[in-house]
């Protein structure tokens, strides 16, 4: 379920009657100056003009100037004529492209990614996390934030290769884990992406995650506090996920009454082998906290909390929490009594247009929604562009005109929102003592 941000502003276009594509039916000038299509013969020549500021897009896929977009200064209707701002390369034959008369694709554009946000909670991505261990002091441990594809959110990679994976039967929990190769190296995450692990000075941690490997003497995990280093037993290399119940991918340590640093460290040690890892979390002293910002939750809040013990049935064993709350530091705080539980974290996040997973501006982007929510997206998105017409830095056209439209989209905001509008999940009690 998803809208790339060219199919919106298609729809956009279509619905405030701004939306004209064609195809060219000649070779424009050399200079990428013109561009020719005999349907615009039927056009009037003041239908396209510099003050009107009405532009060109070039939508043909394996065209070399797809997306650009020009200001179209004249058109001469006896051959079809358009004359533009110079395109970086000639519009040939055969070449799709779009007309935008009142706004520009770029005003569309921004309008759109404008909209996506302020639609909450109308039109919303929903999340929801089942991957999550309650006591964990590891920030992403589970693996599943990647701004950047070789690097999982909180974590430093050297020399190793690391990518997300989802491919079965390669992760065990949700529908992710991260994937080492190419190259020996390690994934380690310290007081430098998490200063919380200074408070385990004087304390016993115990590292532990779920790992397949191929190779022998190539996965294991460790504990370094500055000083010492502790190392857990290697995988087996069997071609198989290790077992929960083992010691093998298991170490603990007690750090150092000052440590110079902290760091929990998963090594990759044969450059041809190939290891996925998941589960990844570091237990000690009860610790009734765990960070959550990384699930991009409105406001870093979920809706609901619940906890299962690990081996239950994760379909039938979920027990709403009511009793937790989140600081303003994005830790979600909970009872004590559940360290290592599995945690489902449900609610609701603002949407964005992304492209690999980050946010994006080009029009292959995608958002979260399709119709009939994408009809409340488009008319947030015409809301904002009526409303910035309407402003008195603007001096296009009669302002009035747009004051009714502004009215319309209004109208028609608030009606599709009641329609179309997302049901919103159920939220848990919060029980105070």
């Amino acid at each position: 379920m998803s809208t790339t941000l060219a199919n919106s502003r298609i729809e956009l276009s279509k619905q405030i009657a701004d939306g004209w594509s064609s195809t060219t039916t000649s070779a424009g000038a050399a200079g990428g100056t013109t561009l020719i299509d005999t349907a615009l013969k039927a056009k009037q020549n003041d239908w396209l003009n510099a003050l009107d500021a009405a532009h060109d897009l070039i939508t043909e896929a394996a065209h070399a100037a797809i997306n650009e977009e020009r200001l179209i200064t004249a058109l001469d209707n006896s051959g079809g004529t358009a004359t533009v701002l110079a395109h970086s390369v000639q519009i040939g034959s055969g070449v799709d492209y779009e007309i935008h008369r009142l706004w520009s694709p770029s005003d569309k554009r921004l309008a759109l990614i404008h909209a996506a946000r302020k639609g909450f909670p109308h039109i919303h991505t929903k999340i929801k996390s089942e991957t999550l261990r309650a006591g964990n002091w590891l920030k992403n441990g589970d693996f599943y934030k990647w701004t950047s594809s070789s690097t999982p959110d909180d974590w430093t990679v050297a020399t190793v290769t690391a990518a997300a994976n989802t491919t079965v039967p390669y992760y065990l929990f949700g529908s992710k884990s991260m994937k080492l190769s190419t190259a020996s190296g390690t994934v380690k995450q310290g007081t430098a992406n998490n200063p919380i692990f200074f408070q385990l000075a004087n304390k016993t941690a115990k590292f532990r995650l779920r790992g397949w490997c191929n190779t022998t003497s190539c996965l294991r995990i460790a504990i370094y506090d500055g000083t010492t280093r502790t190392y857990s037993d290697y995988h087996s290399g069997n071609s198989a996920w290790d077992y929960p119940d083992n010691e093998t991918l298991y170490v603990e340590q007690d750090i150092a009454k000052t440590p110079t640093e902290v760091t929990l460290e998963i090594y990759h040690a044969s450059a041809s082998g190939i290891s996925y890892v998941t589960d990844a979390r570091v237990l000690s002293n009860p610790q009734d906290k765990i960070y959550i910002g990384y699930l991009g939750l409105a406001r870093d809040t979920p809706n609901s909390v619940s906890q299962m013990p690990e081996g239950a049935i994760q379909s039938e064993n979920w027990q709403r929490l009511h009793n937790w709350s989140v600081d303003a530091d994005k830790y979600l705080h909970l009872p004590t009594g559940i360290d290592n539980y599995f945690l489902k974290i449900e609610g609701m996040g603002y949407l964005d247009f992304l492209a690999s997973g980050v946010s994006s501006t080009a029009w292959t982007a995608t958002v979260d929604i399709d119709s009939p929510q994408l009809d409340i997206l488009v008319a947030e998105a015409a809301v904002y562009l009526y409303t910035q017409m309407m402003m008195p830095n603007q001096s296009k056209g009669d302002r009035s005109q747009f004051g009714e439209g502004l009215s319309y989209w209004q109208n028609e905001l608030a009606d599709r929102r009641v329609k179309y509008g997302m049901p919103l999940p159920q939220v848990s009690k919060i029980w105070r003592v």
